[in-house]
């Protein structure tokens, strides 16, 4: 992979960068930036300004969008999964329960969890030795994340829901119901803090479960009590950042308590500016993390690398890889008659930090050395050469490579390149 161990430190590249520290945009440009994109996009939704109901026809639209599969697929064990299976998911969709008119309302999410294409957990396989995959896994959901409600299981045990850039069926243990006017007013807090570690956690808390040693991920936003008592549940708050936790009461609904995080984490009081440095920091935080298909095995792919890095500066992109190739930015293109060396000779015009996309794929440009680009990037394998032709290699890890990696057809990614999207204005 043509990888010295010093690239793998991301001060490495940030020294190679004149301007690192130039913020390159402050966070009123970043919001009209997201407003953009917004208007760009396809798969972001204003959560906040959505319609009060929606007719059946609308419902059955959105839930149906997620079709169940025309080909074999397997279980965790190899085994084909059967008509039954398929006939037990659609049931308990409860698309007959849906009504003429159906009101929507309003949930936070009080924990991370994931978005599925149905309401169950069962993993889904494409093939009987797969189990890295899971095609009804979607994506995760961060902790207090805004949500509208559309819908409910037959079970009860599921809610299907829009994010600001996703719908799919979530568990309803992990959502707790409120006023739109609550729940906005609490995620819009301009008090907070900014999760910018991998893992980050409240202190453990005898008295109360729901706040005890709760995990966030990076990108998350926490409000916090600028004016905190001397102490909570009997533990001083001298070093302890007192935050606000949206929970889920016994009867499923949205209330806060407090908890508390060391000052120590690695939290950012406020978005972190928007800098080269900054950037390239956060990224290199998910180094060596395992890959995670939909944010599976508590991991990242492709496109959700991108979007949690840039959460931490308060940006709002689409979540899969094709719909952030759409968003707001400074584009620059690939095109078909471009040779190998044309596209290296592109990099040079390239500022680190910046999104780099081929077809169902998205990295980060990070810099040049020994006149070849590298990138990082969450990807599932590359290609090996096994005597004279090219097998795929598993790598399922966040990792530096060379932009001259090879894919299992024996194309280096580079040739593969369609776009680079540099989120500024």
């Amino acid at each position: 992979m043509d990888i010295d161990i010093k690239m793998l430190d991301a001060k490495y590249w940030i020294e190679k960068i004149s301007d690192s520290n130039k913020v390159i945009m402050p966070l009123n440009k970043i919001e009209e930036f997201n407003e953009m994109t917004q208007k760009k996009a396809k798969m972001i939704f204003d959560i906040k300004n959505y319609k009060e109901y929606l007719s059946k026809e609308e419902l059955l639209n959105i839930i149906e969008n997620y079709k169940i599969p025309q080909i074999s697929m397997y279980d965790i064990n190899g085994n084909r999964l059967e008509k039954d299976f398929y006939d037990r998911l659609i049931y308990n969709t409860n698309i007959y329960g849906i009504k003429n008119k159906n009101n929507i309302k309003y949930g936070i999410a009080v924990r991370n969890t994931d978005l599925r294409s149905f309401p169950d957990d069962t993993p889904v396989f494409k093939t009987a030795v797969d189990k890295e995959l899971d095609r009804f896994q979607e994506t995760g959901c961060q902790a207090f994340e805004p949500l509208v409600i559309l819908h409910e299981s037959s079970d009860r045990k599921w809610y299907f829901v829009i994010m600001y850039n996703y719908f799919g069926w979530v568990r309803a243990e992990d959502i707790a119901v409120g006023k739109k006017e609550d729940i906005f007013d609490y995620v819009e807090s301009k008090d907070f803090i900014v999760v910018t570690g991998e893992h980050v956690h409240t202190v453990y808390n005898p008295f109360d479960r729901r706040i005890s040693n709760v995990e966030f991920t990076m990108g998350t936003k926490i409000p916090i009590e600028k004016d905190k008592p001397l102490s909570l549940d009997n533990q001083l708050t001298v070093g302890q950042y007192v935050v606000k936790l949206a929970v889920r009461n016994d009867k499923g609904y949205f209330e806060i308590k407090n908890a508390l995080i060391p000052i120590t984490e690695d939290v950012s009081f406020g978005y972190l500016p928007y800098t080269r440095e900054n950037i390239l920091k956060q990224v290199f935080k998910t180094l060596g993390k395992r890959y995670g298909w939909g944010d599976s095995f508590k991991g990242r792919d492709c496109s959700s690398t991108i979007m949690y890095t840039y959460k931490c500066f308060g940006f709002k992109l689409p979540r899969n890889a094709d719909d952030q190739e759409n968003a707001q930015g400074i584009v620059c293109e690939f095109n078909n008659e471009m040779s190998v060396e044309d596209r290296v000779n592109l990099f040079e015009k390239i500022k680190p930090g910046a999104a780099v996309f081929m077809d169902g794929h998205v990295m980060m440009y990070v810099g040049m050395e020994d006149k070849r680009p590298y990138i990082i990037h969450a990807f599932h394998g590359y290609g090996e050469k096994i005597g004279d032709k090219y097998e795929f290699a598993p790598a399922n890890t966040v990792m530096v490579t060379s932009a001259l990696i090879k894919r299992a057809d024996g194309k280096t990614f580079i040739e593969e390149f369609t776009k680079v999207l540099d989120f500024e204005e």
